[in-house]
């Protein structure tokens, strides 16, 4: 793959070209689109994200990853830079449950930035972006400079 193909050397550009690995692979999370500051994530139904099947109700785990690596993604695209980071505070206040069957979509934008922590927010949905499942506002600290 040429540089022009994965990105060069713009960090983020690498970031959406990368293959999915470990949890997220696992979870089908991928890219959708993005602009300067804000990223879309979404991760395809799976019948075991359900709670139990008599409740067909998804379950918060894959819901939280997939804000969790929105956020990521959102930071490193305001940024264009690839530091360490650790979530340093996750909130998320759920409006309802995820419809089974339903791909989830999360759009999380990089509001704030300082030396070491990055702020964001992030807004969950199963198709319809006006009736979401969840909204969430979360803080990542940067672990090393860049």
């Amino acid at each position: 793959m040429s540089a022009a193909m994965d990105g060069g050397d713009d960090p983020f550009e690498r970031l959406k070209n990368l293959p999915s690995t470990g949890h997220h692979a696992m979870l089908g999370i991928h890219h959708v689109a993005d602009g300067a500051d804000w990223v879309e994530l979404a991760c395809p139904f799976n019948p075991a994200f359900f709670i139990d099947t008599d409740q067909p109700m998804v379950s918060s785990g894959p819901i939280v990853s997939l804000i969790d690596a929105a956020a990521g993604a959102a930071i490193i695209a305001r940024t264009r830079q690839w530091r360490p980071m650790a979530t340093l505070d996750l909130r998320v206040d759920y409006m309802r449950a995820a419809r089974g069957g339903r791909t989830l979509h999360a759009r999380a934008t990089c509001y704030h930035l300082t030396s070491r922590v990055a702020f964001t927010r992030c807004s969950v949905h199963d198709g319809d972006p006006g009736y979401p499942v969840a909204f969430s506002s979360a803080s990542f600290f940067f672990t090393a400079d860049p």
